[in-house]
C-alpha cells in the first residue's frame, strides 16, 4: 500500500500491550482478563496463520488470559488463502479459557437473522450464557429453517460455499480495480466482505476531523462506508468498504465515488509517500505503534458512539 506500514501481530506486541494496559487499569482496580481475536480480521481482512494462533494461545495461557476467538467470517475466505480455525488445532494450551464464536449473519448473508454459536468447555461461562439465553433465545421456526440448511451438506459444500466465494472474489476485484483507477490503494486481503482503503490523499489535512468531513461528503452521495476512526485507527484517512453486494451496485458505487472525488474535492493533500512500500518492522519499532496514548484510545471509543458502522 502506498505509504502504509503493515505491522504483523506477534507475541512481543501482545506483551507490550498487556504490560501497558495492565499498568494503566491497575489504578482503576481493573485487571486485563482476555485476548479477543477476529479471524479473518475486521477491517483488514487479514488471516492469521496456524503458527500465530498457537503462539497467541500459548501467550494467553502463560498470563492466564481467556481467549475469545471470533470467526464470524471463517467461511468467507477466497482465492488461494488457507484458513485455520481454532477448533481445528490438535490441542489447546488452556481449553477451559478458550472460547469460539461464529454466526450465520456474514457467511450466510443473514444479517437480520441474529443467530450465533458459542463453543466453550468452561462450565461457568456456559452457565452464565444459558441464563442470558432465557431472555434471548432463538425462535423455534428460525432454528428449524437453519437446521434444515445445515443438514444439506452436499449442497453447502459443492454449491453454496464455492459460489459464494467466487462471487465475493469477483466483487472484490471489481471494487479494488475501480479504486485503483482513482488512485486509491487497498490492503491486500483474502477474507471478509470488505476492503481497507487508503483515502489519505483526499483529506484537506491529516486529521480525523478532515476524515469525518470526507465521510460526510461520501454519505451525501448515498454511499455508506466506515471511517477508520470507527475502528480506532491511529492514522486518519482509512476507510472500510463492504463489497458483498450485486455487481451492478458495486459499479454504481465506483461511479458515484469517482464523481464525488472529481467534483467536490478541490485540492486534496497528497500523502507524503511517493512509492509503494511494504515495511516489515522489528519488534522494538512495532512497539511504538502500540504505545498509543490511553487517552487517545478512550477518545476513540467515545467517538464510536456517535456514528453507525456497517
Amino acid at each position: 500500500i502506498n505509504g502504509a506500514i503493515h505491522i504483523k501481530l506477534n507475541t512481543y506486541l501482545l506483551q507490550t500491550a498487556l504490560t501497558r494496559y495492565s499498568f494503566f487499569f491497575f489504578f482503576q482496580g481493573i485487571r486485563v482478563r482476555a485476548l479477543i481475536l477476529i479471524n479473518p480480521h475486521n477491517p483488514l481482512g487479514d488471516i492469521y496463520p496456524a503458527q500465530l494462533l498457537k503462539e497467541c494461545l500459548d501467550f494467553a495461557h502463560r498470563h492466564k488470559l481467556h481467549v475469545i476467538m471470533d470467526e464470524i467470517y471463517m467461511l468467507s475466505v477466497y482465492g488461494d488463502a488457507t484458513f485455520t480455525s481454532i477448533l481445528s488445532l490438535e490441542s489447546l494450551p488452556d481449553p477451559d479459557r478458550t472460547h469460539f464464536m461464529w454466526g450465520f449473519s456474514k457467511d450466510f448473508g443473514m444479517c437480520g437473522i441474529r443467530v450465533g454459536v458459542l463453543y466453550t468447555r468452561n462450565h461457568e461461562v456456559r452457565k452464565a450464557v444459558n441464563q442470558l439465553a432465557v431472555f434471548h433465545g432463538c425462535p423455534g421456526p428460525v432454528q428449524y429453517v437453519l437446521s434444515q440448511i445445515l443438514r444439506d451438506r452436499e449442497w453447502l459444500d459443492n454449491v453454496f460455499f464455492p459460489t459464494n466465494k467466487r462471487r465475493l472474489k469477483e466483487a472484490q476485484n471489481i471494487l479494488v480495480d475501480g479504486l485503483a483507477e482513482m488512485g486509491i490503494p487497498v490492503f491486500k486481503s483474502s477474507g471478509g466482505l470488505y476492503v481497507w482503503a487508503d483515502f489519505r490523499k483526499f483529506l484537506k489535512s491529516q486529521t480525523f476531523e478532515a476524515e469525518m468531513d470526507l465521510w460526510w461528503k461520501i454519505l451525501g452521495e448515498k454511499l455508506l462506508i466506515s471511517p477508520g476512526k470507527a475502528f480506532c485507527c491511529y492514522e486518519p484517512g482509512w476507510f472500510r468498504l463492504v463489497f458483498s453486494d450485486s455487481i451492478d451496485r458495486i459499479y454504481l458505487c465506483i461511479q458515484r465515488l469517482q464523481q464525488m472525488l472529481r467534483d467536490k474535492i478541490d485540492e486534496p493533500i497528497a500523502s507524503s509517500h511517493e512509492e509503494n512500500e511494504h515495511i516489515e518492522l522489528d519488534d522494538e519499532t512495532s512497539a511504538n505503534y502500540i504505545n498509543t496514548s490511553v487517552d487517545d484510545v478512550s477518545e476513540g471509543y467515545s467517538h464510536l458512539k456517535k456514528i453507525s458502522v456497517f
